[in-house]
């Protein structure tokens, strides 16, 4: 298939893609995340979790192509279960962070128990623990002129975290390690994120609209993430 070839079926598929993302499917999933936001009375995805105070420490960034400078920045992240599973029972976990000081808007990143391998970085897999996890985007992210996925890890002999929220209180200091990888490329370390203590205050994470010209989410799905996020909040805020 030649180049101009490729464009053209591209093309031939965005507009019936744009009519299903701004159609039933966008609506669909916003009523739905609004309703679970209502009758939980708190976030439709993860509603339980800890926040932290932390700070990102980007020291490798000619390997996200220089899209934000090398230095400690202020940071807050928050640990969770995604179903809600009772007590230490496995889950869905979930790490997102904001870095502060990046640009216009500060930077959020979600991530969500998966597995290393190039397949199985894309898929959800039920974890025990939050720190004997890897956590993944899942969906890729354009850095600089390549697609990558984000990724996280505690640090090598990291004390056990068991599943349970509760355990979330008294973990701090919690170490990460934050990774970058192409889709089917060998995962590589580009700083620290590290948990300093628990607080109170429940920041609202939008990956789509907390994003760097140089380092944003994309793809359909990712997309649909923006309006699905407002609609979770717009229910847990209305009740």
């Amino acid at each position: 298939m030649t180049v101009t070839q490729a464009q053209r079926l591209t093309q031939l598929l965005e507009k019936p893609r744009q009519k299903l993302l701004n159609g039933p499917l966008t609506r669909g999933a916003m009523h739905a995340a609004r309703r679970a936001g209502e009758l939980r009375h708190a976030r439709a995805f993860h509603p339980r979790g800890r926040t932290f105070e932390a700070e990102f420490d980007l020291v490798r960034p000619a390997r996200i192509e220089g899209a934000i400078g090398a230095c400690a920045y202020r940071a807050q992240a928050r640990l969770s279960k995604a179903v809600s599973t009772p007590g230490q029972f496995p889950d869905i976990l979930g790490l997102a962070f904001r870095v502060h000081g990046v640009g216009e808007t500060p930077l959020d990143v979600a991530l969500a128990t998966a597995k290393r391998p190039p397949v199985a970085r894309h898929m959800l897999v039920p974890s025990g623990s939050f720190t004997h996890a890897f956590y993944s985007s899942l969906l890729p992210y354009r850095i600089g002129e390549r697609r990558m996925l984000i990724g996280a890890q505690a640090e090598h002999g990291s004390h056990d975290v068991p599943a349970d929220v509760n355990e979330l209180l008294h973990a701090a200091p919690l170490v990460f390690r934050i990774l970058v990888a192409e889709p089917r490329g060998p995962w590589v370390d580009i700083g620290l994120l590290t948990l300093t203590a628990a607080v109170g205050d429940d920041p609202h994470f939008d990956v789509v609209r907390n994003s760097l010209p140089q380092l944003q989410p994309v793809g359909w799905l990712n997309r649909l993430r923006g309006p699905v996020y407002r609609a979770s909040q717009r229910g847990r805020d209305e009740t």
